[in-house]
């Protein structure tokens, strides 16, 4: 995973796994790398991983289960949810982004539209 320099790499990774469990990657029940492996897969400090786990845990998305490790939560909504929020986020970046270019609504909708129509 390449890590960019605009947002922490402890947000980054969270949003990583969240979008894995979006996309159906990771499904409810299945078993997360212990915190060192998953640091030595995303080459991050322990630490991190730790802060992400115990993030993602307050958040109900995993559960930690003593003595056998941390789990993707059963909850059979937890993917959709987790769908609607990574969109809702990807469409507030894209219209901030727009924005940014000096666009406004209009122009933000045409684009889109424009962009569908070819694809």
């Amino acid at each position: 995973m390449r890590y960019n320099d605009r947002e922490p790499i402890y947000l980054q990774i969270m949003n990583e796994i969240i979008t894995q469990i979006a996309l159906g990657s990771l499904t409810p029940g299945m078993q997360l790398p212990t915190i060192k492996e998953q640091a030595a897969i995303m080459r991050v400090n322990p630490n991190t991983v730790a802060r992400v786990y115990a993030l993602l845990e307050q958040e109900g998305v995993i559960t930690k289960q003593k003595g056998l490790g941390t789990f993707v939560n059963t909850s059979t909504t937890l993917a959709k949810s987790l769908e609607r929020k990574l969109a809702e986020t990807t469409t507030s970046r894209f219209v901030s982004e727009m924005s940014r270019l000096g666009l406004n609504r209009a122009e933000i909708e045409e684009h889109l539209r424009q962009f569908l129509t070819r694809h």
